[in-house]
Protein backbone atom coordinates (compact mmCIF):
# COMPACT_ATOMS: atom_id res chain seq x y z
CA UNK A 1 0.00 0.00 0.00
CA UNK A 2 1.48 3.38 -0.97
CA UNK A 3 2.50 5.78 1.78
CA UNK A 4 0.11 8.53 0.57
CA UNK A 5 -2.84 6.17 0.78
CA UNK A 6 -1.98 5.20 4.39
CA UNK A 7 -1.78 8.88 5.36
CA UNK A 8 -5.20 9.55 3.76
CA UNK A 9 -6.75 6.63 5.65
CA UNK A 10 -5.26 7.89 8.94
CA UNK A 11 -6.51 11.43 8.30
CA UNK A 12 -10.02 10.23 7.40
CA UNK A 13 -10.08 8.01 10.49
CA UNK A 14 -9.09 10.92 12.73
CA UNK A 15 -11.74 13.15 11.13
CA UNK A 16 -14.37 10.45 11.62
CA UNK A 17 -13.47 10.04 15.31
CA UNK A 18 -13.61 13.83 15.82
CA UNK A 19 -16.98 14.06 14.06
CA UNK A 20 -18.45 11.30 16.23
CA UNK A 21 -17.05 12.92 19.40
CA UNK A 22 -18.55 16.29 18.43
CA UNK A 23 -21.90 14.67 17.67
CA UNK A 24 -21.96 12.92 21.06
CA UNK A 25 -20.98 16.16 22.83
CA UNK A 26 -23.66 18.12 21.00
CA UNK A 27 -26.29 15.50 21.88
CA UNK A 28 -25.30 15.56 25.57
CA UNK A 29 -25.33 19.38 25.67
CA UNK A 30 -28.82 19.55 24.13
CA UNK A 31 -30.13 16.83 26.46
CA UNK A 32 -29.01 18.78 29.54
CA UNK A 33 -30.47 21.98 28.13
CA UNK A 34 -33.85 20.39 27.33
CA UNK A 35 -34.07 18.84 30.82
CA UNK A 36 -33.32 22.24 32.39
CA UNK A 37 -36.03 23.88 30.27
CA UNK A 38 -38.41 21.17 31.45
CA UNK A 39 -37.46 21.87 35.08
CA UNK A 40 -38.14 25.59 34.70
CA UNK A 41 -41.48 24.77 33.06
CA UNK A 42 -42.33 22.40 35.92
CA UNK A 43 -41.56 25.17 38.42
CA UNK A 44 -43.93 27.56 36.63
CA UNK A 45 -46.71 24.97 36.68
CA UNK A 46 -46.00 24.23 40.35
CA UNK A 47 -46.02 27.93 41.20
CA UNK A 48 -49.40 28.32 39.52
CA UNK A 49 -50.86 25.28 41.31
CA UNK A 50 -49.60 26.32 44.74
CA UNK A 51 -50.76 29.93 44.31
CA UNK A 52 -54.22 28.75 43.21
CA UNK A 53 -54.33 26.55 46.31
CA UNK A 54 -53.35 29.54 48.48
CA UNK A 55 -56.04 31.78 46.99
CA UNK A 56 -58.63 29.05 47.51
CA UNK A 57 -57.71 28.05 51.09
CA UNK A 58 -55.68 31.06 52.34
CA UNK A 59 -52.75 28.83 53.35
CA UNK A 60 -49.82 27.07 51.73
CA UNK A 61 -50.10 24.10 54.13
CA UNK A 62 -51.27 21.00 52.34
CA UNK A 63 -52.70 18.09 54.36
CA UNK A 64 -50.44 15.01 54.54
CA UNK A 65 -47.55 16.92 53.00
CA UNK A 66 -44.42 17.38 55.07
CA UNK A 67 -41.01 18.92 54.64
CA UNK A 68 -38.50 16.66 52.91
CA UNK A 69 -41.10 15.03 50.66
CA UNK A 70 -40.95 14.88 46.89
CA UNK A 71 -43.38 17.49 45.62
CA UNK A 72 -45.29 15.03 43.42
CA UNK A 73 -46.45 13.22 46.59
CA UNK A 74 -47.91 16.43 48.08
CA UNK A 75 -51.38 16.00 46.62
CA UNK A 76 -53.36 16.66 49.83
CA UNK A 77 -56.60 14.96 50.83
CA UNK A 78 -60.31 15.61 50.93
CA UNK A 79 -61.28 18.91 49.36
CA UNK A 80 -57.77 20.33 49.95
CA UNK A 81 -56.00 18.73 47.01
CA UNK A 82 -53.25 19.92 44.72
CA UNK A 83 -52.70 18.66 41.16
CA UNK A 84 -48.92 18.06 41.31
CA UNK A 85 -48.63 14.29 40.87
CA UNK A 86 -47.22 14.74 37.33
CA UNK A 87 -44.51 17.24 38.38
CA UNK A 88 -41.42 15.01 38.50
CA UNK A 89 -37.80 15.91 37.67
CA UNK A 90 -36.77 14.46 34.27
CA UNK A 91 -33.83 12.58 35.85
CA UNK A 92 -35.44 12.01 39.28
CA UNK A 93 -32.41 10.58 41.07
CA UNK A 94 -29.88 11.73 43.66
CA UNK A 95 -30.09 15.51 44.05
CA UNK A 96 -32.06 15.95 40.81
CA UNK A 97 -35.48 15.91 42.46
CA UNK A 98 -38.12 18.46 43.45
CA UNK A 99 -38.02 18.50 47.25
CA UNK A 100 -40.39 20.39 49.54
CA UNK A 101 -38.10 22.07 52.07
CA UNK A 102 -40.50 24.43 53.81
CA UNK A 103 -44.27 24.72 54.04
CA UNK A 104 -45.91 27.19 56.42
CA UNK A 105 -49.22 29.00 56.35
CA UNK A 106 -47.68 31.98 54.57
CA UNK A 107 -44.76 30.57 52.53
CA UNK A 108 -43.31 27.49 50.84
CA UNK A 109 -39.93 26.45 49.44
CA UNK A 110 -39.32 23.76 46.82
CA UNK A 111 -35.68 23.10 45.90
CA UNK A 112 -34.42 21.77 42.58
CA UNK A 113 -31.20 21.71 40.55
CA UNK A 114 -30.24 22.89 37.08
CA UNK A 115 -27.63 20.69 35.41
CA UNK A 116 -26.24 23.34 33.05
CA UNK A 117 -26.45 27.08 32.65
CA UNK A 118 -29.63 28.27 31.04
CA UNK A 119 -31.14 31.70 30.26
CA UNK A 120 -28.58 33.44 32.44
CA UNK A 121 -28.94 30.99 35.34
CA UNK A 122 -25.77 29.05 36.19
CA UNK A 123 -26.00 25.38 37.11
CA UNK A 124 -26.69 24.54 40.74
CA UNK A 125 -29.40 24.55 43.39
CA UNK A 126 -32.44 26.81 43.07
CA UNK A 127 -35.64 27.27 45.02
CA UNK A 128 -39.20 28.20 44.21
CA UNK A 129 -40.92 30.30 46.90
CA UNK A 130 -43.94 32.58 46.93
CA UNK A 131 -41.60 35.32 45.64
CA UNK A 132 -40.64 33.17 42.60
CA UNK A 133 -37.38 31.50 41.54
CA UNK A 134 -34.19 32.22 43.46
CA UNK A 135 -31.14 30.63 45.02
Amino acid sequence: MPKKRKIKIIIYSILLVLAVALLIGWFFYNSVKSRDYERLGDMRVLESEINSYFFKFNTYKIPECSEGMLINFCTGRGDKTLNVSNIIDPVNSNNLRYILVQMTNDNFRVEFYLEGSLVGLPSGKYALTKEGLGR
